[in-house]
């Protein structure tokens, strides 16, 4: 925490507490997930995510017992967590994972949940399933497929129709668009766990991923296979060129997490607990409050 007091009143800390009920009821809320479409089928379907009730987990084991007034306050300030609304958050999340819903098999999107910054899984077993599940099925050269058959921003999509017929999720199969960002959680990931040569390994290929344009040098949001390279890509997997992101729109959310890497590379700002099981101490230690 910086330090910064931004709470002052009992009507802040009420509305603070609130949010908390409601983010509590994330394990029985269905939704459209991370990326706002729903199932895969992108037919304005909600569903349970696996990447949802993971952030709202790691989110409610880190607030639960912070005091909004800091040294100032006292019981009436403090934040506080169901202890049944967690433990279902945690078993929900456990029977999902591997998964991340009923309709994917797996989402770059559970990197957050699994690592840097939620740190939700407790058991060791399940998160490496969860992670050579990602890895095996969605990372590139170019950053991480979203989820297997993701049609948006493909040269194949049809941007003038709202959703897919299932049959035609085929055809986004193996050139769906690589995303830079999850380089980024990587890096951040492994710099908590201390992990030196992956640290160098991600922050070389973030930078080789960054372009220039009117607002310097920047992380883009996707790179997609050009039409004319389709057919080569599906046949070999990961042996074509890639484009950046064509439009002019900033990627907040990939530089925002860029900025944070830097400050962490470069030493302006540092983690309370850089080994990952120091980390995952304090989370399990939070968890164990719950039981």
């Amino acid at each position: 925490p910086s330090g910064l007091q931004i709470v002052y009143t009992m009507d802040e800390v009420n509305f603070v507490q609130n949010l908390v009920y409601y983010i509590e009821r994330a394990y029985r809320t269905p939704d459209y997930g991370v990326w706002e479409r729903g199932s895969k089928d992108n037919n304005n379907t909600r569903e349970l995510n696996g990447s949802s009730i993971g952030l709202a987990k790691g989110a409610l084991e880190i607030i639960n017992g912070l005091d909004l007034f800091g040294s100032q306050g006292s019981l009436s300030s403090t934040v506080y967590v169901d202890p049944d609304a967690h433990n279902r958050n945690r078993t929900i999340l456990g029977s999902l994972l591997p998964r991340e819903s009923s309709s994917k098999e797996t989402d770059a999107a559970l990197l957050a949940v699994i690592g840097y910054p939620a740190f939700a899984i407790d058991g060791q077993t399940l998160r490496r399933r969860t992670r050579e599940r990602i890895f095996s099925k969605l990372k590139g050269e170019y950053g991480f497929k979203r989820f297997p058959k993701d049609g948006q921003f493909s040269v194949l999509e049809d941007r003038n129709r709202r959703y897919y017929c299932p049959a035609e999720l085929r055809k986004f199969e193996k050139v769906e668009c690589e995303w830079p960002l999850f380089f980024v959680y990587l890096f951040i990931e492994a710099l908590f766990h201390g992990e030196k040569s992956e640290m160098e390994l991600y922050w070389t290929r973030i930078q080789s991923l960054m372009v220039s344009n009117a607002y310097g040098s920047c992380l883009p949001r996707f790179y997609y296979v050009p039409e004319e390279f389709i057919e080569d890509e599906r046949t070999d997997p990961g042996s074509q060129s890639r484009l950046p992101d064509p439009s002019s729109t900033f990627f907040l959310w990939g530089n925002a997490l860029y900025i944070i890497a830097s400050l962490l590379k470069r030493g302006r700002t540092c983690v309370s607990r850089r080994a990952g099981s120091a980390r995952e101490t304090h989370t399990a230690h939070i968890s164990d409050q719950f039981e």
